[in-house]
């Protein structure tokens, strides 16, 4: 199976078996006593009768039936289906789901989280309501010093976290009031499937966030963040030494890439790759189909990485921080 591609194979059949299929929804090719052929399609409800997505009975006989084929529903794609306002905020209220921030208050329709000194996204703002500004309980002036004052009181710098286009105009604001980008980053989203992977390598998989895990890139500081809500945490093994791991944060039938590292006398070696490889097998096989991440656009050997694994951009996002002058 291509990575991403999750449809089914529609194989034309014979009459036989046709009992098989009772209650699902079938393409059915008749002999047309013309010549030729006809195609009727509905759910089969007997032997002999199809019921259109009209509510039509369709009778036939199965002396008539050339072929007939199941037609399976495509799943809905990551990140498709509704307007992209709508599932931009959708999609960044997934993302805040599957790295929770120790402190959220909602401000009108402005989230403001904080977590001590670690993480961006975790000590932002993040509106989520209608553009051009997110719906702010206060004057935009006003609340962009509700912000500065939060962010004051906890000694931590005050961070926008604004998805784009959605609040573009939010962004150019800011700008022209003394603030500045401080990064500019991408969400992505891939729909996975089943991939052959040929290596010695050994995957250990945990609902929890172990020593070994947390080791092997130092992050300690994160624990409590980090288990704040459902995750599995991978890790890769080469004759048993840890060579890389990766956070996959769990959301309904979503899972959240994230904390991706590869050990520094292991890089080159296309281990990335064949860990997430190795995930996407293990959540498909437990029905998890979609799944996002982030990545900074300046760092270009991830964006490669995750072009060739099938992940496609949604949409991109800004912190912007005050300037120094300001």
């Amino acid at each position: 199976m291509r990575l991403g591609d999750y449809r089914y194979p529609m194989k034309w059949t014979g009459a036989t078996g046709l009992m098989d299929h009772i209650g699902k929804r079938l393409t059915i090719r008749l002999h047309d006593v013309d010549g030729g052929y006809r195609d009727i399609v509905g759910i089969l409800e007997s032997p002999s009768t199809l019921r259109h997505k009209d509510g039509r009975e369709i009778t036939f006989s199965q002396n008539e039936i050339a072929i007939y084929r199941e037609i399976i529903q495509v799943p809905q794609m990551a990140g498709k289906g509704a307007p992209l306002s709508i599932r931009i905020i959708e999609l960044e209220k997934l993302l805040n789901s599957t790295w929770s921030a120790t402190e959220q208050i909602m401000h009108g329709e402005w989230l403001f989280r904080a977590s001590g000194k670690f993480t961006m996204r975790a000590n932002s703002v993040l509106p989520q309501g209608a553009p051009p500004y997110g719906e702010p309980e206060k004057n935009i002036d006003e609340a962009i010093q509700d912000v500065i004052t939060f962010y004051a009181h906890r000694d931590l710098e005050p961070i926008f976290h604004l998805p784009l286009p959605l609040y573009e105009e939010l962004f150019t604001y800011l700008l022209a009031h003394g603030w500045r980008e401080k990064l500019r980053a991408q969400v992505q989203v891939a729909d996975i499937g089943i991939s052959e992977i040929k290596s010695d390598s050994i995957l250990e998989i945990s609902n929890s966030c172990n020593p070994e895990w947390l080791s092997v890139q130092g992050d300690e500081q994160l624990l409590n963040l980090m288990e704040k809500t459902p995750a599995r945490y991978y890790i890769l093994k080469r004759d048993n030494n840890p060579v890389a791991v990766l956070r996959a944060g769990i959301q309904d039938d979503w899972a959240v890439i994230s904390r991706l590292f590869v050990k520094p006398e292991y890089r080159g070696l296309k281990f990335s790759q064949e860990l997430m490889l190795s995930v996407f097998n293990d959540l498909y096989s437990s029905g998890i189909a979609k799944v996002a991440l982030q990545v900074d656009i300046s760092n270009g050997p991830a964006m490669a990485l995750y072009k060739g694994l099938g992940f496609r951009k949604h949409h991109e996002y800004s912190y912007v921080i005050q300037s120094e002058a300001s």
